[in-house]
């Protein structure tokens, strides 16, 4: 007798990526929480009692809202020569540094979302948030150096489209955003599915190519801009599956 083949591959909760928005509203520019090694994505239900006579003391409960936070445990993680730590920790930190001043959780709000890394759809989510925790894990002198923070939603949840449903590289920010016609800044270009970027042609600033570039992972790299004249130009990722499309996250201006 025939065995029955496998027919489903169970996920691995590695699967998914979160994005942290480090503009100042109405600006966009997601960056990847890079570090993490556990997460937990919590929706929960908000209930108030609703039984009445007819219920015979049986319990009943109306759905009142909802809440929703991500509970993670990240690397303190620093650049390769250890003199900085990586930005968008250090902008998470500086969040609840500012709601720890001002006493005011707006002070310390920012965009958050989250997706499959494999582009699969279902699980796509966007929301405001805060840091309402900031623990570090602490441990023995041999211990890595681990925080494990609580991301509280703020306000409602919303469905996108995972941004890696597709295999077309997309620019999602540039840091500077600008720079001096002579050229030669130092840009970090975030994003997603950049890997697969090769040749000298692979980023441009409008139609002039990086004088250099290095790939740090599928969602930045970081180049030396061209020479330009003054104006804003469209910094382009190209890989074999196309061509970034061309956005407003995406401007470097020359001045």
């Amino acid at each position: 007798m025939s065995t029955t083949p496998t027919t489903r591959v169970t996920a691995l909760a590695r699967r998914m990526r979160v994005d942290i928005d480090t503009a100042v509203y109405p600006a966009v520019s997601y960056q990847q929480l890079l570090g993490m090694q556990e997460l937990k994505l919590i929706e929960e239900l908000r209930t108030e009692s609703d039984e009445g006579y007819d219920d015979e003391g049986a319990a009943r409960e109306s759905v009142t809202g909802y809440s929703w936070r991500l509970e993670a445990k990240i690397l303190h993680s620093t650049n390769a020569a250890g003199t900085t730590i990586d930005p968008v920790q250090a902008f998470l930190r500086a969040r609840f540094n500012a709601i720890l001043s001002t006493g005011s959780v707006a002070a310390g709000e920012f965009g958050v979302r989250w997706y499959d890394r494999n582009g699969l759809e279902g699980d796509s989510k966007e929301g405001r948030a805060y840091i309402k925790a900031w623990p570090p894990d602490g441990g023995n002198s041999t211990a890595l150096d681990t925080v494990s923070i609580v991301i509280q939603g703020q306000g409602r949840l919303s469905e996108i489209t995972n941004p890696l449903a597709t295999s077309t590289p997309a620019v999602s920010a540039v840091n500077p955003a600008g720079g001096p016609t002579a050229g030669g800044a130092l840009v970090n270009v975030y994003g997603q599915k950049f890997t697969g970027a090769v040749g000298a042609a692979a980023v441009k600033f409008g139609a002039t190519n990086a004088i250099s570039w290095t790939l740090i992972n599928d969602g930045h790299i970081v180049a030396v801009a061209p020479a330009g004249a003054a104006g804003t130009v469209q910094v382009a990722v190209t890989t074999p599956a196309g061509t970034s499309a061309n956005t407003a996250a995406d401007d470097f201006v020359y001045a």
